[in-house]
């Protein structure tokens, strides 16, 4: 956000209607920066968890099954419908906001 600052060092007098308008619109722009940044970092961390997940939940699959094909197809079944519900998930997150 330091960026930023060169246009907000500068203000006109905060007694005017330009002054208080700037200031309003740099509040708002570092806002919506930080929030911005912080749904970045949140989707990451979700990301990251949820690929640890199936990682282990793949392995278990492949334990389970022990070389049995058809065994194995019906767990990947499973599987891939966790795959499916995740991704919905991870791209739904922030459509709320």
């Amino acid at each position: 956000m330091t960026q930023l600052d060169p246009y907000g060092s500068n203000l006109p007098s905060m007694l005017t209607p330009g002054g208080r308008a700037l200031a309003r619109d740099l509040s708002t722009v570092r806002r919506a920066t930080s929030v911005g940044l912080a749904k970045g970092d949140g989707l990451a961390a979700f990301t990251e968890q949820a690929m640890g997940n199936l990682t282990a939940l793949d392995r278990q699959r492949r334990i389970l099954a022990r070389g049995d094909e058809t065994l194995n197809n019906l767990l990947m079944e499973v599987e891939v419908g966790f795959v499916l519900c995740l991704v919905s998930e991870q791209r739904s997150m922030y459509r709320r906001y």
